[in-house]
Order: C-alpha cells, then sequence, then structure tokens
C-alpha cells in the first residue's frame, strides 16, 4: 500500500514537472549546477527563506545506469552493483507560494554482498542487527519524495515554509537466511523567517521525524539450519542456528535549526546550525515483542556558505562542522507467565557502547562567468574525519581518523548558440591520507567471524590510504530551435586505487540521459 501511494506521488510530481516547462526559460547543465549552487536558503532546512532565493523556474528530469565492482569496498557492500533510476526536479513560483519537489526511484540489483541478514542499510546508525556467513544477492528499491512550499513576505517582514520528505526502501536477500526488511521515514520540518533589515534575515526551524524499519528473516530451505550472529556493537554477538528472527525497529527524531542570511547584490552569505536527537528501539518478535536494545543519537551540524558574484569572476566557499554521538544501550529482560503479566519484562538497562564521528569540510569554487552559466570551473575540497568507536565493558575500541584532499575542474564549451549545444567536460582527482586508526577487541568468543571478519575488514577499509580519480563528459542541446526544453546526455567513469591491506580498486561506471527546462 505504502509503495503504490508513493509511486503515485512521484507520479504525480513526473507529470506537475512536465507543466512547469510550460512557463520556465531554457537551461544548460552547467547553468542549472550555477543556478541551483547559488540559491542557499534551497539547501537549508528552511522552506521559509525560499522567497530570498529569488529562484527561477526550472525542472529537471533523467534516467540513469550505473555498474560498481571492485574489492575495495566495506564488508557490508557488494562486490558488484548494478543500478538503474529515475529522477525529477523542480521549482515553480506561484502568485502567492513558492514550491520545490523532487522524487527519486532506484533498483540496485546487489551481488555477492556479506555479513548483513536483517537491514537494508547496515550504515544508518543502527548496531543491532544480525549476519550470517554467506555473501548474498540482494534486490533493493528506493523512493525518494521530497517537497518545499513557502510563502511570499507577510507584513514586509515574515515568511512561512513546510519541507517534507518520504523516504521508503524494500530490501530482499537471496540465499538462507533470507531477508524481507522495509524500512521508511516520514520528516516534516515546519519554519519560519524574519527580514531584521534589507541586507540581514532570520530563520527558525523545527523538525520531526518517524522512523520504522520491519525485518523478518526465514529460510526457503528448512531441512537446512543456517547459523546467524545477532550484534551488539563492535564484534561482540550471540550466535544462533536456524531461520532467525524477527525484528522491529521503530522510533522518532525531533530537531531544531538557526539560520542567518546577509545578502547584497554581489554578496551572498547564510550560516546555519541544526540539532537532532533520535530515539530508535530494537524489539525482537511481533506475535510476543522483547525489548532487545535503543540507540540515543544525537547530531549538532554547522555551516557557513558564502557566494560572491564578479563581473567575470564569482567565488564560492563552504565549510562544516559535523558531529553524530550514539549511546548504545542493552536491556535484560525476563520471561512473566503469570496470566496478568504474560509476556517480557524490562528488568535492566545500560548504555554498553558509544559511537562517535566527527567531519570537518571545506569547499573551494572559482568559476569564470558567461551569462547565466560558467564557461570554466576549479573546485578545491578537504574533509577531516574521526571515527571513536568503544564497547565500553569488556572493553573494545576502533578507531579511524583520514584526512582527504580533492580537485576538479569543468570546462563548458559553446559549440552553438542557435540550438544551445554544450560540452560540459569534468576531471577529477583525490587523495585520502590515513592518520591513525586500529581495532582491539576485548571481549569473549574472540574466533567469531564478527570479530576476526566483520570488524577487522572495515577497519582495514576505514584505515587505508588510496587515490581516486575520476571524469565525465555531458553533451546537451535544445530540442528544437522553437522549443525551450533542453536534452542531456552524460558519461561518467571513477576509479578508487590502494594497494594497503590487500585491496587493490573499485570503478564506478554511469550513464543518464534527460532534459533541463
Amino acid at each position: 500500500m505504502k509503495r503504490n501511494i508513493v509511486r503515485g506521488l512521484g507520479l504525480l510530481s513526473f507529470v506537475w514537472l512536465f507543466g512547469t516547462s510550460l512557463y520556465a526559460q531554457v537551461l544548460s547543465p552547467a547553468g542549472l549546477e550555477m543556478l541551483k549552487q547559488q540559491k542557499f536558503w534551497l539547501h537549508s532546512q528552511n522552506a521559509a527563506g525560499t522567497v530570498f532565493d529569488d529562484t527561477r523556474n526550472y525542472s529537471n528530469v533523467n534516467i540513469g545506469y550505473g555498474i560498481e565492482e571492485g574489492d575495495f569496498h566495506r564488508p557490508q557492500e557488494g562486490e558488484n552493483i548494478k543500478s538503474l533510476n529515475v529522477g525529477s526536479e523542480g521549482f515553480l513560483s506561484l502568485k502567492d507560494v513558492y514550491v520545490w519537489g523532487k522524487f527519486s526511484f532506484e533498483q540496485k540489483n546487489v551481488n555477492n554482498a556479506g555479513y548483513n541478514a536483517s537491514i537494508t542499510d547496515p550504515f544508518r546508525g543502527m548496531p543491532y542487527y544480525v549476519v550470517d556467513l554467506h555473501k548474498s544477492k540482494w534486490r533493493n528499491q528506493y523512493y525518494d519524495l521530497e517537497f518545499r512550499v513557502g510563502t511570499p513576505i507577510y507584513w514586509s517582514k515574515i515568511a512561512f515554509g513546510l519541507q517534507g520528505a518520504y523516504t521508503a526502501s524494500i530490501a530482499t536477500k537471496q540465499r538462507d537466511p533470507r531477508v524481507d526488511t522495509r524500512f521508511y521515514t516520514l520528516d516534516l520540518i515546519p519554519s519560519i523567517t524574519y527580514s531584521i533589515a534589507e541586507k540581514h534575515k532570520l530563520g527558525l526551524t523545527f523538525e520531526y521525524a518517524s522512523i520504522k524499519e520491519d525485518s523478518r528473516m526465514s529460510n526457503a530451505n528448512n531441512y537446512v539450519d543456517q547459523d546467524y550472529y545477532e550484534l551488539y556493537g563492535l564484534g561482540v554477538a550471540v550466535r544462533g542456528i536456524g531461520s532467525g528472527r524477527t525484528t522491529n525497529y521503530f522510533g522518532h527524531k525531533l530537531g531544531a535549526g538557526l539560520q542567518y542570511n546577509y545578502i547584497t547584490s554581489r554578496v551572498n552569505l547564510l550560516f546555519e546550525g541544526t540539532y537532532t536527537a533520535k530515539v530508535e528501539n530494537v524489539e525482537v518478535s511481533f506475535d510476543d515483542p522483547k525489548k532487545d536494545a535503543s540507540v540515543k543519537d544525537q547530531s549538532i551540524q554547522a555551516n557557513v556558505s558564502i557566494y560572491n558574484k564578479g563581473n567575470r569572476y564569482s567565488h564560492y566557499f563552504k565549510t562544516g562542522y559535523y558531529f553524530n554521538h550514539i549511546d548504545g544501550i542493552q536491556y535484560v529482560s525476563q520471561r512473566d507467565n503469570s496470566e496478568s503479566q504474560k509476556g517480557w519484562m524490562d528488568l535492566f538497562k545500560s548504555i554498553r557502547s558509544t559511537y562517535r564521528l566527527h567531519v570537518v569540510s571545506a569547499n573551494y569554487s572559482l568559476y569564470k562567468n558567461m551569462g547565466e552559466e560558467y564557461s570554466w570551473k576549479l573546485d578545491a575540497s578537504m574533509m577531516y574525519k574521526k571515527y571513536q568507536d568503544e564497547y565500553l565493558l569488556p572493553n573494545s575500541t576502533k578507531r579511524a581518523e583520514n584526512l582527504y584532499f580533492g580537485l576538479c575542474g569543468k570546462k563548458n564549451v559553446a559549440l552553438s548558440d542557435l540550438m544551445n549545444n554544450r560540452l560540459l567536460l569534468s576531471i577529477s582527482a583525490g587523495y585520502n591520507k590515513s592518520l591513525s586508526g586500529g581495532y582491539y577487541y576485548g571481549g569473549s568468543h574472540a574466533d567469531y567471524i564478527t570479530v576476526t571478519q566483520i570488524e577487522k575488514l572495515d577497519n582495514n577499509y576505514l584505515t587505508s590510504n588510496y587515490y581516486q580519480i575520476g571524469a565525465n563528459i555531458t553533451y546537451s542541446q535544445k530540442y528544437r530551435t522553437d522549443k525551450k526544453a533542453n536534452i542531456f546526455a552524460k558519461a561518467g567513469y571513477d576509479y578508487v586505487k590502494t594497494n594497503d591491506y590487500n585491496f587493490d580498486h573499485r570503478s564506478h561506471l554511469t550513464f543518464s540521459i534527460g532534459a533541463n527546462f
């Protein structure tokens, strides 16, 4: 039912986007990229700030195909991934309201994925899931629907807005113990902005999200029991045999954000700070639920973005800090079979593990202006990332500290103005330096695969040095001389190489076609 609703909403958004093209002007891929990067409120959580972006109408639809392969990946990722995706996005300025919408669908065929027999995304901050011994195929589908609605300015001071997102996924493991898991989040962010003066704006947001995932394990061959491991963090696990378990993940998230914007004809600056707190529970079995664990997940994020538009050159700079802290809480339960209290009773709970992540990033872009597009663009980026994970007693630790540098150059070649023919070329390179890291296990059952394989391989991946190169080429032109639609075809290739820990490489090849309006 939920899947049908998402498909219906996606179809409506697709039709709506085509409708907006009747009023929009032609945009090349470089023009659309430059337009979106300048609109800072669009990238914030605050939909009420849309009125200050002064964005023109645009639409974009695309369909793409990708192939990813190679042995340099985290243990739970597939050795080979083939994906098909469809996406649409558009902005429409009506008389009294500003509307933005986005929909995407992706089908992923994942081959030889290991160490996950429980949840759609083992990297989403949930340490309590189930793993098994065998690599398997996964068939995953992802649906993502987002919208923003903003009002004009009332009383020359105040604007209101609402941002929403519905994300759903269906994932199935193809080998015993098989898994059918369904995940969704519903996120709503009401917002308000206040114009302090002509150049100074202030914004405030509130966030509420609901999270749910149903995971059901079973065996297709009932004559052969399978080994599996229930994870409790950093290699600590309980071993089981059979068809596995059903698990109910559910939780809520609350958050708030603050924005400040300084804007003139040449300078646009936006600061945004956000805080979110999430509690997610883990219950084993739907028929006779037993509370097994929960997480308290807190995140703090602060970003500053600056755009300076000159006559010949424009500059863009963004820097940010992100901190995530997760407390892993385990429960001790007892079965009560009395008539009045039949079921599982929670006797004790405590924080048994902590997971911390620090990320500091900075990006600078230099544009050579060419009307509403750019002639060329240079990007430089840096990211510092530090993991600090700990199981408290008996003590185990996993740490990783990395520094990444990246460079990217783009050239937008104007082949003809009659049909708006453009060739957008891009090359990029990056290098990751592992500064420190390591994994130490101090618990029992040190011979389990959760210690000897999963955490060891993941630590090897997180502490590897590697370099990365990539190239993209996009050709675009108008559909017809008397039409404002701009069609495009794009191909891209990224290659990651390392020699650490017997890893070799990872490559990603993508193709896509689409249209801008």
